[in-house]
């Protein structure tokens, strides 16, 4: 089965955004994803203006039906991997 995995960086101090795609059946993305399900379950909770400082990132992180925003203090673990994966290998839309 196909995975598609869309991320979005915006903020900083500069404002720019950064967005990656990756639309992939690799064994690889797959178990990235499981691995960081968890904490997109976790973050759809959060209020991602209440977990940045100013000049900080903000994550917006989508994988099939399921996606979260979450402040760059708050993406840890598997979903950090997965996130910064995505907009290194991911392609530019």
């Amino acid at each position: 089965m196909s995975l598609r995995i869309e991320v979005l960086r915006t903020g900083g101090v500069a404002g720019m955004s950064k967005r990656g795609v990756v639309e992939t059946d690799e064994p690889e993305w797959q178990s990235l994803v499981e691995a960081a399900q968890p904490y997109i379950a976790d973050q759809q909770a959060t209020d991602a203006a209440e977990s940045h400082a100013r000049d900080t990132f903000v994550w917006s992180v989508s994988v099939g039906g399921h996606s979260c925003r979450v402040g760059d203090s708050n993406l840890t673990g598997p979903l950090r991997d997965l996130a910064e994966r995505t907009l290194r290998e991911g392609r530019v839309r």
